[in-house]
């Protein structure tokens, strides 16, 4: 029972000491906001003895691992400082006020502003910091960095095997290409054309050997009215027999054999 009494009677201590240390502190914060902005003071005393509670019990409660405990058992101290501080200041500064000690030089009263200012500059450091040395997040990032570095090895193998692939297949792609530039070149032979190529966009067909190769296109001959392939093949023959001239139609030339009085007629072939 006793134990119980003593553990209550500690905890309202310290209570009652964190209110008045509250109230010195929120007093000084006030002297350094404006009139209409005094409400601000009650967020600066989260850097101070709010600050402090709440670093102790991320320390008993909530840290986990060697860096979150370390920022926390940190905080806890530089809070704890910071509070004696302002409460000091505070006081000095009302007593001064009061004429009960020597006033506040601006000297002073510049370096109190400037210790508030550095406590508030380390409480966000360190909440920044509690933050990122999560253990859960620590081994996020630390698998991120291990797949990183596995892409950056896929990507540098990949770069690697292309250039081994295109040492084989070139050789092989330009001698198919030779070897269709040459068929179509072989195939206009005897004929006074020359094959052109096609620069429009054409589908090509899968699994082709020659993907990446020009497309020679044919060039289609244009009828002029005269058969070349029959004046070729064809011949023609004249002969006389019995005072007639008649002519021997050959595959692929059409004509009209007439005799001496003018008159047509076709010679059958003989059976």
């Amino acid at each position: 029972m006793l134990k119980k009494i003593g553990a209550l009677l500690f905890t309202v201590l310290g209570a009652a000491l964190l209110v008045y240390s509250a109230t010195r502190s929120l007093d000084f914060i006030e002297l350094t906001l404006p009139e209409d902005r005094k409400i601000l003071a009650y967020f600066g005393l989260a850097a101070l003895d709010g600050g402090l509670i709440a670093w102790l019990a991320s320390y008993m409660y909530h840290a986990r691992g060697g860096w979150q405990r370390a920022i926390s058992l940190i905080m806890v101290c530089v809070d704890v400082l910071g509070a004696i501080a302002m409460f000091t200041f505070d006081t000095l500064y009302n007593t001064g006020k009061a004429g009960m000690t020597d006033a506040m030089n601006p000297d002073q009263i510049t370096n109190a502003v400037l210790a508030l200012s550095g406590v508030i500059a380390l409480n966000i450091i360190a909440t920044i910091a509690y933050h990122l040395t999560d253990p859960d997040k620590m081994r996020e990032q630390a698998e991120e960095e291990a797949f990183s570095k596995v892409e950056e090895a896929t990507l540098k193998q990949i770069s690697k095997n292309a250039d081994a692939l295109a040492a084989q297949l070139a050789p092989i792609m330009a001698a198919d290409w030779q070897a269709q530039t040459q068929a179509r070149y072989m195939s206009y032979v005897g004929t006074g054309k020359r094959p052109t190529i096609d620069a429009t966009a054409q589908d090509v067909p899968p699994n082709n050997s020659a993907l990446f190769m020009p497309v020679l296109a044919q060039e289609t001959p244009k009828s002029d009215g005269l058969n070349l392939g029959a004046l070729l093949t064809g011949w023609l023959a004249k002969a006389n027999a019995g005072g007639r001239t008649f002519e021997i139609v050959m595959p692929g030339v059409p004509t009209e054999p007439k005799t001496e009085d003018g008159e047509s007629f076709t010679e059958a072939a003989p059976k």
